[in-house]
């Protein structure tokens, strides 16, 4: 589901906001400080719940950007009939329903940052006119005579692995070089484990400020049962375990069996998927290269997709794959087995788009 955000000065963070003893972290943030130095792209990559949209934050909040406005969107689920209204505005009367004009995406970032969350979940349609747009550094509202100059620093980030799309023909690999000035891989919770602690001790203070309870410190047995996950959600799912602990904790020190109560509670969804390895297309065993370069490396082929039932039967898979994960293509294509593009050409061809 697309979501955004007006534009906003970002307050609050700084390069101490990535946190971690790691070597990995470290070099996040030395990544940091050299992105913030200079007016060029940057692409953020790494599983859902590393920080990515946080790296986006600090880089814009350290640079000479920082006054100017920092607009977030998440790229995923944009029907391509509402691509250039959202991304490049319209004017009043440009189609029906179009009572006032209204500024684009890139118009409103004027003079600060936009930044694409999930980038790769833009169809190729879009990701061709978003490459015009940036090569030209202008924009045409819908229904408008003239162009308009747009000065806009791009901060993109994906779950994706891009290397693999563009094999595949789901990412135009043009724009792939357009964003990638300089990237980033932010590693998975599970490679960096010494990070862990620090971590939990700033999100429990954050969580009890925002629940108004009593300071809990963790027993030694909760933080080495915090510290043997795998974490496939990451930060986000030891921010989301640790509130939930917290609150069905009785106060006092912070047990284990708060934190076993919690993932009982999520129905065990949790810790079934820290059995596992992890959830990601991107290798978190690799380093975060510091300058724009080389294409990410590929994490896993996806598995050579074939459904042996008949059409109708295939679309109600596909139908129900998406009705699942609230049309999360990138989802839905790994639970079915299958190339992203390749969904998107069944989509298409049975008409569920």
């Amino acid at each position: 589901m697309r979501t955004s955000n007006g534009p906003v000065a970002i307050e609050g963070v700084s390069i101490g906001s990535l946190l971690g003893s790691s070597q990995a972290m470290e070099r996040v943030r030395t990544f940091a400080r050299r992105a913030a130095q200079v007016n060029v792209p940057v692409l953020i990559l790494g599983e859902t719940g590393t920080g990515k949209s946080l790296l986006g934050k600090v880089i814009h909040r350290e640079s000479p950007r920082a006054l100017g406005p920092f607009l977030a969107i998440n790229c995923a689920g944009i029907p391509d009939s509402l691509f250039e209204s959202e991304f490049f505005g319209h004017q009043r009367g440009a189609f029906t329903g179009a009572r006032e004009g209204r500024k684009g995406l890139l118009e409103q970032a004027q003079g600060g940052s936009l930044f694409l969350d999930e980038v790769g979940e833009l169809t190729v349609p879009q990701q061709a006119k978003l490459l015009m747009a940036l090569e030209e550094g202008e924009v045409r509202r819908l229904g408008g005579e003239g162009t308009v100059r747009v000065d806009v620093r791009v901060l993109a980030a994906t779950s994706l692995n891009l290397a693999q799309e563009m094999r595949e023909g789901g990412f135009r690999r043009e724009l792939y070089h357009r964003l990638a000035v300089l990237t980033c891989l932010i590693p998975p919770l599970r490679a960096r484990r010494e990070d862990v602690s620090v971590l939990t001790r700033r999100l429990l203070r954050k969580h009890q400020q925002r629940h108004g309870c009593p300071p809990a410190p963790l027993s030694a047995e909760a933080l080495r049962y915090l510290g043997a996950q795998s974490w496939p959600g990451n930060v986000r799912e030891l921010s989301h375990l640790l509130e939930a602990a917290l609150i069905l904790s009785e106060g006092g020190v912070l047990e284990v069996e708060a934190l076993r109560a919690a993932d009982a509670m999520a129905g065990g969804g949790k810790a079934a998927g820290r059995d596992r390895s992890g959830g990601g297309d991107i290798d978190g065993g690799a380093d975060p290269p510091t300058t724009g370069g080389p294409e990410p490396e590929r994490a896993q082929e996806t598995g050579r997709y074939a459904f042996r039932g008949n059409e109708d039967e295939e679309r109600e898979e596909i139908r129900s794959a998406l009705t699942r994960v609230r049309g999360n293509k990138s989802r839905a294509a790994r639970e079915l087995g299958m190339a992203r593009n390749t969904l998107r050409q069944k989509i298409r061809k049975y008409g569920l788009g």
